[in-house]
C-alpha cells in the first residue's frame, strides 16, 4: 500500500451503527467524491441500529477501509464487552474484505496520508520493542509493514485458532491500545498518528496523536453531531462539534450492495 496524494483527506471512525455520524463529518467539511480522500479508521459495527448504512457510505465514499477491534471480534469470532450478537452475519464480509486478493478493495489495519499513519487504535511506546532493532519510522513503511504482519496474523488464526496476545492482534497492537489514563503507555514517540478507538483527550494532541472517535456510546441525541480529522500538506486538524437542525436525506447507494452481503 502507498502513500496516499490527495490534497485533503478526512478520517472518521468509530460510527458504531449510526451513519449520521460519517455522514454529518464529510457534511461539515464540504467533502468532495472524487476529489477528496476519505480513510475510515474501524468500528462500524455494534451498539447502533443501522451498521448497513454506515457499511454503504464507507463503500460508497472512501479510498481506504481500516478495521477496528469490533470489526475484529466478528472476524475471528470472539466475543466482547459492547458486542451486538447479531453484528456475526457480517463475518462473512468481512472475510472477504480482509482476504482479498485485490490490494485496492482489502480492508487493513493501517494508511499512511501526507507522512500521517492511521490505525483504528494507535501504536503504543510499548509497540516498539515488536518492531525490532530495524525499526522504521517512516510512516509509509512502518503502514505496509503493519498490514503485512497483520494479515499473517489473521491467517494463523483462522487456520490454528491461535495468535500471539504479544503482537499485532494484541493490547499494544493498532486495533486495541488505548494511552494514558487507560494503560500505563503513552502513543509510540517519532510518528504523527491519527487514530479511533479512544475517547479523546486533548492533551494527547501535543504528542502527534490526533483522536477521532465521536463517542457513539452516547447516542444520537444529537443527530447533527460529529467529529473527524483532515490531513492537508502533513498537517492534522480535528474538527468537533454539531451542524444544528439536520433534515434526514437519502444514502447515496453502491452498485456494489447487494442484500445477500448483509446475511
Amino acid at each position: 500500500m502507498g502513500e496516499q496524494t490527495h490534497r485533503r483527506t478526512f478520517v472518521a471512525s468509530d460510527a458504531h451503527g449510526y451513519p449520521a455520524l460519517i455522514q454529518n463529518a464529510l457534511d461539515h467539511g464540504g467533502f468532495r467524491a472524487g476529489v477528496d480522500g476519505f480513510v475510515y479508521a474501524g468500528d462500524l459495527l455494534d451498539r447502533g441500529p443501522d451498521p448497513e448504512g454506515c457499511l454503504e457510505l464507507v463503500e460508497c465514499y472512501v479510498t481506504e477501509v481500516l478495521l477496528g477491534n469490533h470489526e475484529l471480534a466478528v472476524l475471528l469470532d470472539f466475543a466482547m464487552c459492547g458486542q451486538d450478537s447479531w453484528s456475526r452475519r457480517f463475518r462473512q464480509f468481512l472475510l472477504d474484505k480482509v482476504l482479498s486478493t485485490d490490494q485496492a478493495d482489502a480492508w487493513k489495519v493501517a494508511a499512511c496520508v501526507g507522512g500521517v499513519l492511521i490505525t483504528h487504535g494507535g501504536l503504543s511506546s510499548g509497540y516498539e520493542a515488536l518492531l525490532g532493532d530495524d525499526l522504521e519510522k517512516t510512516p509509509a513503511r512502518l503502514a505496509e509493514r503493519l498490514n503485512r504482519q497483520f494479515l499473517a496474523a489473521v491467517r494463523q488464526e483462522l487456520q490454528t485458532g491461535e495468535w500471539d496476545p504479544n503482537g499485532i492482534l494484541g493490547d499494544h497492537g493498532p486495533l486495541w491500545f488505548r494511552p494514558r489514563p487507560y494503560s500505563d503507555l503513552l502513543p509510540l514517540a517519532g510518528i504523527k498518528q491519527v487514530v479511533g478507538h479512544t475517547p479523546p483527550l486533548p492533551e494527547l494532541a501535543a504528542l502527534d496523536f490526533h483522536m477521532t472517535d465521536p463517542c457513539a456510546f452516547l447516542g444520537m441525541r444529537d443527530a447533527g453531531r460529529y467529529r473527524y480529522a483532515v490531513i492537508e500538506g502533513g498537517a492534522v486538524r480535528v474538527e468537533d462539534g454539531s451542524l444544528g437542525e439536520v433534515v434526514a436525506r437519502p444514502r447515496p447507494r453502491t452498485e456494489r450492495r447487494t442484500e445477500a452481503v448483509w446475511r
